[in-house]
C-alpha cells in the first residue's frame, strides 16, 4: 500500500510541474487501485515533454511573426489610403461592375435614388457625364454623385465620391475596393453642371 501512495504522489508532483503538456485521464486513476501500475521511466518522460514543448512554442513563434508582417503591411497599406476623417476604405462583394451597381453598395443608398440621380445627370464618372447606367466600373474610376452647388461658392459643387482601387473576380461576383467620401467639396467640372430648375 505504500508503494500505491509513492507512486501516486510521484503522479500528483510531475502532473503540477509540467500540467498542460501530461493528460491525466480518469482512467488511470481507476487502473491505480486495481494495481495495474504503468511502467515510467523518467526518461521517457522528459524527452517526450521536452520534444513536445519545443514543438508547439516553434509554431506560436512562427505564425506571430508571420502575423505581425501581415498586420503591418496591412496598417501601412491603410494609412497611404485614408486622406481625412470623412474618407473610409471599404471591401465590397458586387453581382456586377455596373456603375449604377458599384455605387449601390458603396454609399448604403437605394437602386432607386441611383436611378434618379442618373435621369437627372447628377453623377459623373472621371469628371465626365454618366451616359448609360450600364457602363462598367474599372479600377482607378472616381464615381461622383452631386448633392447640391455650394453655398458660400458657385463655382464648387458638394459630391459623394467614390474611388475604385481594387476590382477581384470572386466566382460569379466581384470584390472591390473603395475609398468612399460621402461629402466632398470639389471644382465645378469642364462641362459645368447647373441644378435643373
Amino acid at each position: 500500500m505504500s508503494f500505491l501512495m509513492k507512486y501516486r504522489n510521484v503522479l500528483k508532483l510531475i502532473a503540477r510541474i509540467n500540467r498542460p503538456q501530461i493528460i491525466v485521464q480518469s482512467c488511470f486513476y481507476s487502473s491505480l487501485t486495481k494495481l495495474h501500475l504503468p511502467t515510467l521511466t523518467s526518461q521517457n518522460l522528459i524527452s517526450s515533454i521536452t520534444n513536445t514543448r519545443f514543438k508547439s512554442k516553434g509554431r506560436k513563434q512562427k505564425k506571430e511573426e508571420s502575423e505581425d508582417e501581415e498586420s503591418e503591411s496591412e496598417t501601412e497599406d491603410f494609412d497611404s489610403l485614408v486622406v481625412d476623417k470623412q474618407t473610409k476604405v471599404l471591401t465590397l462583394r458586387v453581382s456586377s461592375l455596373r456603375t449604377d451597381v458599384v455605387l449601390k453598395s458603396s454609399l448604403y443608398v437605394s437602386r432607386s435614388k441611383v436611378d434618379e440621380a442618373f435621369y437627372e445627370s447628377k453623377i459623373r464618372v472621371n469628371g465626365k457625364k454618366l451616359l448609360k447606367k450600364s457602363d462598367l466600373a474599372q479600377e482607378g474610376d472616381e464615381l461622383d454623385i452631386i448633392k447640391s452647388v455650394d453655398i458660400t461658392n458657385p463655382n464648387f459643387l458638394n459630391v459623394a465620391r467614390v474611388e475604385v482601387l481594387q476590382i477581384v473576380p470572386k466566382g460569379e461576383s466581384f470584390s472591390i475596393r473603395v475609398r468612399r467620401c460621402k461629402s466632398l467639396l470639389v471644382e465645378n467640372y469642364e462641362d459645368k453642371w447647373t441644378p435643373a430648375s
